[in-house]
């Protein structure tokens, strides 16, 4: 997601073709297989005999990033668990519409989501300077998503072929419009529209018992808690880490191997931040990786390290990219019990050869989760992040924030998101209506409804 336009220091104010196409050849490939009903191919000779139980439980919340990657893998039904009904499983568009008949045996099934929400800001108006993001615009309403989902998860016995097509559009998408994306660049700051994800997918079952899954094209980020995709995050708001520190959604390749029913490795390319079949730069070829490790069977202790290092890895502030970004990731799941999760992650980062040298950034959150009955959810979040001589956000300072928010959702279809957030930076970093900020602090009261189909 690109940054802002102006830059502060510490001292005070200084301040398509053939991607389309190939794009486009994979969602028609896509709709394909859909009016077809694909159906399986089975090689018999590679069919494991004794394929890996599948768990009853993920151990992970619908509500984010890691939730929302597990969606990738065809899974048995899972125990039903405190908190709002993930979006692939509400099966409005399934079940009561029919397209389940449409889709037959294939494995194919589609969703979506609409969003929409109203922040109001103590620093005025308008397009608010570095935070909050994605709800970026004070005192207003913004219609955020309207998202569409049609993908094939992965069955883990035995090789097969899947794919993803994760369309959205809304406020949201404006400010993640992808280099070399269908609307690139948006024209309309409060309207646009993106494909998330367009790859197809493979499992092949080889090296271990688990096998690993393959992904090719326009994909997700692996890196981070909080998703983009409104189904796929906690709060309305989002953090730094996520908008300063992170890829949001690239084009590459992407491997990952279940070494066992604890442990997943990561593998993969991409073309630098956020593009759609085009890379971000002449040299931006970049690597990116993740462990992630249960400690137990039971899935109570989740380790998570990532490392993603390229030119143009990580979006910079407009006139302070460098040459090369490295990015470093830890982060720790721990399920208290049913009831109470806690996520705390850490972001450390570089990017050598900027205009001032270079540039560093650090950041550190804590996120709780406490599901106070079956339809209520109280929210927690604070986070520090330095933006060390002003390369992601454009002002040299360090930041750091607390929100607090419920969820409600009185059934499978509906969640509603209020939450107060107030913001703290070391020199005049918030502003609104897009003039240069004039505020160290900053008050924010958000409300979103999220509807699921």
């Amino acid at each position: 997601m690109p940054p802002l336009k102006n830059r502060r220091t510490r001292r005070g104010p200084t301040v398509r073709h053939w991607q389309f196409r190939f794009g486009h050849g994979l969602l028609v490939l896509f709709l394909g297989a859909v009016t077809a009903h694909a159906q399986e191919f089975v090689p018999p000779e590679i069919v494991t005999t004794n394929p890996p139980p599948q768990p009853t439980s993920s151990g992970l919340q619908p509500e984010s990033l890691p939730g929302e990657l597990a969606e990738d893998i065809s899974q048995a039904p899972v125990v039903p668990s405190l908190g709002p009904t993930p979006v692939s499983d509400v099966r409005f568009l399934m079940d009561t519409l029919g397209l389940k008949n449409l889709f037959g045996e294939s494995g194919i099934r589609t969703f979506g989501w609409v969003e929409g929400g109203y922040s109001a800001s103590s620093s005025g108006s308008g397009l608010l300077s570095v935070e909050p993001r994605t709800n970026r615009f004070g005192n207003e309403f913004l219609l955020n998503q309207i998202g569409l989902v049609i993908q094939k998860p992965l069955k883990q016995d035995r090789f097969d072929i899947g794919f993803n097509v994760r369309y959205f559009a809304g406020a949201d998408a404006a400010i993640g419009q992808p280099r070399g994306g269908i609307n690139d660049p948006p024209g309309n700051s409060h309207f646009s529209h993106d494909f998330r994800d367009l790859y197809i997918s493979a499992h092949l079952p080889i090296f271990t018992e688990g096998g690993m899954d393959v992904k090719v094209g326009r994909m997700n980020s692996i890196i981070g808690y909080n998703g983009f995709l409104a189904p796929y995050r906690p709060f309305y708001s989002s953090d730094y880490q996520f908008f300063y520190s992170q890829d949001g959604a690239f084009t590459g390749f992407l491997t990952n191997q279940h070494i066992n029913s604890r442990l997943d490795i990561w593998n993969g390319m991409t073309f630098g931040a956020n593009t759609f079949f085009t890379k971000r730069s002449d040299n931006s070829i970049c690597y990116i990786g993740q462990v992630n490790y249960w400690l137990t069977d039971e899935q109570r202790t989740r380790l998570t390290g990532s490392v993603y290092c390229g030119p143009n890895a990580i979006f910079a502030a407009p006139g302070m990219a460098g040459n090369y970004d490295t990015t470093v990731e830890l982060r720790i799941q721990q399920n208290w019990s049913d009831r109470f999760v806690q996520i705390v992650q850490s972001n450390m980062g570089w990017d050598t050869n900027t205009p001032v040298g270079t540039g560093s950034w650090y950041g550190l959150y804590t996120i709780g989760i406490y599901h106070l009955d079956p339809q209520l959810d109280a929210q927690f979040r604070a986070e520090w992040f330095d933006d060390v001589k002003g390369t992601r956000t454009g002002i040299d300072t360090d930041y750091a924030e607390v929100t607090l928010g419920l969820n409600w959702h009185p059934n499978k279809f509906l969640e509603i998101r209020p939450e107060i957030r107030g913001d703290f930076a070391g020199q005049p970093a918030f502003g609104g209506g897009g003039d240069p900020p004039t505020h160290r602090s900053q008050l924010t009261g958000g409300i979103s409804a999220l509807i699921k189909f």
